[in-house]
């Protein structure tokens, strides 16, 4: 079976929700946070903390108009509807925040779509209309920290031997995953990444470019010609690897 996953900031949004909204309630500060993260002097929850502790008090409602803003691709769709007229199964899985992650799906129509994140309480404040950001995380590793929510773990634990992993990403957070997937749509930070670890990749900018790129695989594979969907042997060995506790 082909089993696709789904980054969620930048990737099926315009812009890296998370870090937009962190900037723009909690201040620049917030982008040292990132940066102190990226050089691995912080952990993914310290980070989050961080960013949360900084924003203070949030006006709900100020905070709700600023995610409605948010733009997804409007090619996502149409890749959604590609992948279920194909039979793909697929998921989201984001290191960002359920709470903004269900308003924007909800406001495009596709609240059905099935995804994995961290999950971000708004503790009100009473007699105000402001909140106070609390975080969780129930998706950690209890041995890797680069990421609050492990992709790498879901994406194992719903995969079988002999499925086929598609995995389309395009920031820091995408790097663990798209080496266990056999086949990886990529742009930006990962598309760098991949080039840089000799990870085959195909490049997009949009769903409408993997719709394409789909297409030709799926013909392919009909006729038995030059076919991409067959298992990846370092994504195998990765997995192997990841199973084996090392």
């Amino acid at each position: 079976m082909i089993k696709v996953f789904i980054d969620f900031d930048g990737t099926i949004t315009r812009l890296d929700v998370g870090d937009t909204m962190f900037e723009s309630f909690g201040g620049k500060r917030c982008l040292g946070f990132i940066q102190d993260y990226r050089e691995g002097k912080l952990s993914a929850l310290e980070c989050f903390q961080k960013e949360c502790l900084s924003c203070g008090e949030v006006d709900k409602k100020e905070l709700d108009a600023f995610i409605d803003k948010q733009e997804i691709d409007p090619s996502f769709s149409k890749f959604l509807n590609f992948c279920n007229d194909q039979g793909l199964s697929y998921h989201i899985v984001s290191d960002g925040m359920d709470y903004y992650i269900q308003r924007i799906l909800e406001r495009n129509g596709l609240s059905d779509v099935p995804y994995f994140t961290n999950h971000l309480d708004l503790k009100p404040l009473d007699g105000t209309p402001r909140v106070l950001f609390k975080p969780s995380f129930p998706f950690t590793d209890e041995v890797c920290d680069r990421c609050a929510f492990c992709k790498r773990n879901h994406i194992l634990t719903l995969c079988g031997d002999d499925d086929i992993i598609i995995y389309i990403g395009e920031g820091y957070s995408d790097r663990c995953p798209a080496r266990y997937a056999d086949i990886v749509f990529a742009k930006d930070d990962l598309l760098k990444y991949c080039q840089q670890e000799n990870i085959s990749y195909f490049e997009y900018r949009t769903f409408a470019d993997i719709i394409e790129r789909m297409t030709i695989i799926l013909k392919q594979q009909q006729s038995k010609k030059n076919s991409f969907l067959r298992k990846r042997r370092q994504a195998q060995l990765a997995a192997r690897e990841a199973f084996l506790g090392g």
